[in-house]
């Protein structure tokens, strides 16, 4: 994973402590001011105690203040080309279209610095020997489940999905050691999507998982956490950055299973084309 110290404060934040997640908070809103100050500055700033702000750098794996002072210090030379804009009233479309466009590529940005290369050739390996592929989401989430299975069928793998969590459970409890559960969750903690998981696991299923909580309950009980960035809050669950990012990370999969299928991959494309060629007007 290539060093991003915001981007890491994001990915780990909803596994810290309450205190912690006060001293995270507040160095998203005061990074520039946090790099000139000391560790007794920022604990003052927090009303929490030195040692909580140390075990907050820690927690990330930096050594100490310092060295987390140093990391995000270089960051900020990028966060002066910030993509992350807000939309005003009075934006015309040209500039408006300008700052949707750079905020989706600035999400795709976060989401490459993220990818673990080993991680998505161990992900391929299981997808490509696996006899069956299960994809797991709720909501929005549940939108992209289905959008994997679509990419994974067009080559030639047998894929499962439901919309219903209630069905997704029976499904789960169905699986065996020769399949792939691939659980989708932006929060990692969506509970339905989690409880699917752990019976697929518990089913013997290999477990891969894409969420933008690196510490989260589906990453507890993942085989392979793949990562993705997003900056939505809970009131913004449906913002289409993240589902960007899930695609990418979907398929980053696709592309890298194409490749390891060779020539089988691209004869499914066309009998899949194929099949539904006569179907359009």
């Amino acid at each position: 994973m290539k060093n991003d110290t915001l981007l890491l404060i994001r990915t780990h934040i909803q596994s810290m402590t309450k205190s912690e997640q006060l001293v995270a908070e507040y160095v998203l809103s005061h990074a520039k001011e946090v790099i000139y100050s000391s560790v007794t500055d920022v604990s003052e700033k927090v009303k929490v105690g030195e040692t909580t702000v140390i075990r907050f750098c820690r927690k990330l794996g930096y050594r100490g203040f310092q060295d987390f002072k140093l990391s995000l210090a270089q960051d900020m030379v990028m966060i002066e080309e910030s993509t992350n804009e807000e939309v005003e009233n009075d934006d015309t479309f040209d500039v408006l279209s300008s700052k949707i466009i750079r905020s989706y590529n600035g999400i795709l940005n976060e989401t490459q610095k993220l990818v673990q290369p080993e991680l998505y050739e161990k992900a391929v390996e299981y997808l490509n020997k696996a006899e069956n592929i299960y994809c797991f989401g709720v909501g929005s989430s549940g939108i992209i489940a289905q959008l994997a299975v679509n990419s994974f069928v067009r080559i030639g793998k047998n894929c499962v999905w439901q919309t219903d969590p209630h069905f997704q459970a029976m499904l789960a409890v169905t699986m065996t050691e020769k399949d792939v559960a691939i659980g989708i969750s932006v929060s990692g903690s969506s509970k339905d999507t989690v409880n699917n998981m752990k019976l697929a696991k518990d089913s013997g299923a290999r477990i891969i998982c894409i969420t933008q909580n690196a510490r989260s309950p589906i990453t507890q009980l993942a085989d392979i956490e793949l990562l993705m960035s997003s900056r939505e809050s809970p009131l913004q669950g449906s913002a289409l950055s993240s589902k960007i990012s899930q695609i990418a990370v979907i398929e980053i999969l696709h592309a890298g299973l194409a490749i390891r299928q060779g020539e089988k991959a691209q004869e499914y494309r066309v009998k899949t084309a194929r099949a539904v060629t006569d179907r359009l007007i």
